[in-house]
């Protein structure tokens, strides 16, 4: 094969395979490679004639057409090597399970395939047809298969969504130093998400053994390449990252198993991440058992012409024209693999038989650990054990700096986390020796580098991410609520992304509606999170530690305006686990219930004392863990019953406040029978101090909405 890799100020590789190649590669590797692509396909048939009687939930995205891409791609993984796929997974999912299930001495004329190999087929058709005995419970269906035993990772429906999550993976490889690669499979139309570029720079930047393979169907849906992209080929887009790029077409097999050799035989010599295009195409409609051309965007003709560069023709075409295939072992292997797909059909369960196994909550949450140190142990010892000042912001950098040190999985990453001016440095606690491995400084690219933390986290390593302001979290939305907080949903908890982020709000602070969302009410109103705003250091310090050791995903929402507040902390406070559940009762009152969160339970406080000197008796609750799931009711309707008033302080835009959702939950449970109101900041945020302050809660909005309150009753 002419060898023509080439670097990022180079051009795109066209490569080209030889009859050579076809030797190199030779007869066995190449029965095997007929084998799989044949058991992939007579699977996908088999799930279309499912779908025809309804018996597959969901849409059905085949692969028919281009299963050598996946075939040719994983026979060069190793044991440890891991893939992420798409909606169109099936192909991917079975390839590198074969690849790992079935040993490369296997002879598909002679015998006959490992169990193992057998019950991944089982545990696919359970899992499509939605089957508690599917590899994920039956969970996640056609688009979100996982098995994490065989280095399939997981499967992404949205497109260039798992892009991130296998960079993660990458990173986690380099970090130990496993000498593994990350594979992750795209359509043509993902090279035109952001994802792809923020991903491919991340990975050219930090050295990634990445490998994205382009499948390069020609639609994306109905769309072609060239009327979607002003760039081709496709491939040539990863040159401006840094990623070496080659380009193949899919009947080439010999130039296709090449090619994915040699680039990931030197990405696991350090060469860096690379792409490759495949030329290849889906013969069915984007989604259902009908042709493309019956749906109207491409023509019959068009389809017969690629119907006789089906990799299930070429590839025996090519090898009985070169000596290494006979007519009559074509068809053996054929037969062999469609039995093998009918011999796995069978035995899945029927709907009826088997129970399901999972509720919707463990799909959301999982089991929460014990913290170490009760509240009121806290209380008791804090006494006695000698206590230095600190202000919040370096109480939060030592935290951090403080979980690093214990563990080797704890990473930190984020926009300027490693340079003067970030945290960890204007504390004096930054670590050199772990900067560009674990405190790593990212580019502005938060969906790239959240989504790269959720891979890492499915690896086992523990990210802390920050987001330099609440409101960015919008950049990165796709990968915080489609990926992270159901990663559980996606895999029939089979699998968990322990990712804490860390976001800023900059409430009084003159930052403007672009930089001053409270995230609070976005992360509560989609599923999976872990959401806290703590109000001192002792508070924060005990949700870390516990978070930590938490496998769900955490936000930690941190206002600016406490960052330089001073407080007394203990050696204790440092290590000190809390509960991630519980309301704290900040003050006792007889006369309303004061509810709020991070720097609103300061304004609380304030607010009850002047309603003290007023004759009235506000009690004040800090809520801690704000996300529904964690919400301490108990807490929250026994102080309604020792007051019989509610107000809410929702230190957030109305637009974004949690308070409305909390009054409704709590009318709910108890049928109305407490006074309850709430007050929240001004919609937008301006800049000008005269009208922030217009819009910003102030100590005075609050006594004046408990007294209307109280008045009212």
């Amino acid at each position: 094969m002419r060898n023509e890799y080439i670097e990022a100020s180079g051009r795109v590789a066209h490569q080209h395979g030889e009859p050579s190649d076809l030797r190199y590669i030779g007869r066995a590797a190449f029965r095997r490679t007929l084998f799989d692509m044949a058991t992939i396909r007579a699977f996908e048939q088999r799930l279309l004639q499912c779908a025809d009687r309804g018996e597959v939930s969901g849409p059905l995205h085949t692969s028919i057409g281009q299963e050598g891409v996946a075939v040719a791609v994983c026979r060069h993984l190793r044991d440890g090597d891991q893939v992420v796929g798409t909606h169109r997974s099936h192909h991917h999912f079975l390839a590198q399970g074969l690849a790992r299930t079935v040993a490369d001495a296997w002879n598909p004329l002679t015998d006959a395939p490992p169990a193992a190999a057998a019950a991944l087929l089982t545990s696919a058709f359970a899992e499509i047809l939605g089957r508690p005995t599917g590899v994920n419970h039956g969970v996640g269906g056609s688009m979100h298969l996982r098995h994490e035993k065989v280095g399939f990772m997981g499967s992404s429906a949205i497109v260039g969504g798992g892009i991130p999550l296998a960079a993660g993976l990458a990173y986690a490889n380099r970090l130990r130093e496993t000498g593994a690669c990350a594979v992750c499979f795209i359509g043509d139309g993902a090279v035109n998400q952001g994802t792809f570029h923020e991903t491919a720079n991340l990975a050219g930047v930090l050295g990634l053994p990445l490998l994205i393979v382009v499948e390069n169907n020609g639609y994306a849906e109905a769309t072609r390449p060239e009327e979607a992209s002003a760039v081709l080929p496709l491939a040539s887009q990863g040159l401006a990252h840094g990623l070496r790029a080659a380009a193949v077409e899919g009947g080439d097999h010999a130039g296709l198993h090449r090619t994915a050799e040699d680039l990931l035989s030197s990405m696991r010599r350090g060469a860096g991440p690379a792409i490759i295009e495949v030329e290849t195409y889906r013969h069915f409609d984007h989604t259902g058992p009908e042709r493309g051309s019956a749906v109207g965007y491409r023509s019959a003709a068009e389809e017969d012409a690629w119907l006789e560069r089906d990799p299930m023709a070429s590839l025996p075409r090519t090898l009985t024209a070169h000596g290494l295939l006979t007519a009559d072992e074509d068809e053996a292997i054929r037969a062999a693999a469609t039995a093998f797909v009918e011999r796995a059909f069978d035995a899945t369960p029927a709907p009826s038989t088997v129970p399901p196994v999972l509720d919707v909550r463990t799909l959301l949450r999982g089991p929460a650990r014990e913290a170490r140190e009760e509240r009121e142990e806290r209380a008791s010892t804090e006494e006695q054990a000698p206590r230095t000042k600190w202000t919040f912001k370096n109480a939060i950098a030592e935290g951090i700096a403080g979980a690093l040190r214990d563990s080797p999985d704890v990473v930190f990453l984020g926009e300027e986390v490693a340079n003067p001016g970030g945290l960890l440095w204007q504390s004096g606690r930054l670590d050199q020796s772990l900067v560009g491995s674990r405190i790593v400084n990212m580019p502005i690219s938060e969906a790239g580098f959240v989504g790269m933390s959720c891979g890492a986290a499915m690896a086992g390593v523990r990210p802390v991410v920050e987001l330099m302001y609440g409101s960015f979290a919008l950049i990165a939305a796709d990968q915080l609520f489609n990926h992270i907080g159901v990663i559980r949903a996606l895999y029939g908890n089979t699998a968990q992304a322990p990712v804490i982020v860390r976001a800023k709000v900059p409430i009084g602070r003159g930052y403007g509606p672009q930089h001053g969302l409270n995230p609070a009410g976005l992360f509560t109103s989609f599923p999976g999170w872990r959401v806290y705003a703590p109000t001192d250091p002792q508070e924060y310090l005990g949700t870390l530690n516990s978070a930590l050791r938490c496998d769900d995903p955490v936000l930690l929402i941190e206002f600016a305006s406490l960052y330089d507040e001073v407080f007394e902390l203990s050696e204790d406070d440092f290590t000190r686990r809390l509960p991630l559940e519980g309301a704290r009762i900040v003050s006792e009152g007889t006369d309303v219930s004061v509810f709020s969160y991070g720097i609103g339970v300061n304004w609380a406080r304030a607010a009850a004392d002047e309603l003290a000197a007023a004759g009235r008796s506000a009690e004040v609750v800090d809520l801690r863990a704000l996300d529904s799931l964690s919400t301490d009711w108990a807490t929250l309707e026994s102080s309604l019953a020792r007051t019989g008033h509610g107000l809410f302080v929702d230190p957030a835009a109305r637009g974004q406040s949690i308070a409305p959702r909390l009054i409704a939950d709590l009318v709910s449970r108890q049928a109305g029978v407490h006074r309850l109101s709430y007050l929240a900041c001004a919609d937008v945020q301006p800049v000008t101090p005269v009208l922030e302050q217009q819009a910003v809660i102030g100590t005075a909005d609050i006594v004046t909405a408990v007294h209307e309150l109280l008045k009212a009753h």
